[in-house]
């Protein structure tokens, strides 16, 4: 994932990790990032970067994309979810298999940030 040149530091947070079964594994999955500012590197053919929506519209969206079968790992970009939402995305995320990073972004050094998360 790059940032703009204004946003610098990425902190990651695993939401939650899910285990592949080796049956799932051959189907291609894509990887989401709800983002403002960050995308993913050019060399990322399964990632599908969506304009990060109003923030009371985000779980809704991110359980959308979670149950959708379609996503090995949503990453988002500076969020902040309650313990009930947080529970809900976890016991979601589990069941279908798809790992959930948030992503706080601060301007503090000149960084190009690159992952896998």
């Amino acid at each position: 994932m790059r940032t703009n040149p204004s946003m610098q530091s990425v902190h990651a947070t695993q939401v939650t990790h899910a285990t592949h079964n080796a049956q799932a594994s051959h189907i291609q999955k894509w990887q989401y990032l709800l983002s403002d500012t960050i995308c993913f590197g050019k060399d990322i053919s399964t990632g599908i970067r969506i304009q990060k929506p109003d923030a009371n519209r985000v779980l809704p969206w991110v359980m959308k994309i979670i149950t959708s079968g379609q996503a090995q790992s949503i990453y988002i970009e500076n969020h902040q979810f309650d313990e009930k939402q947080t529970f809900m995305i976890q016991q979601a995320a589990q069941l279908c298999s798809v790992n959930v990073t948030l992503l706080n972004i601060t301007q503090d050094t000149n960084n190009v940030i690159i992952g896998p998360w």
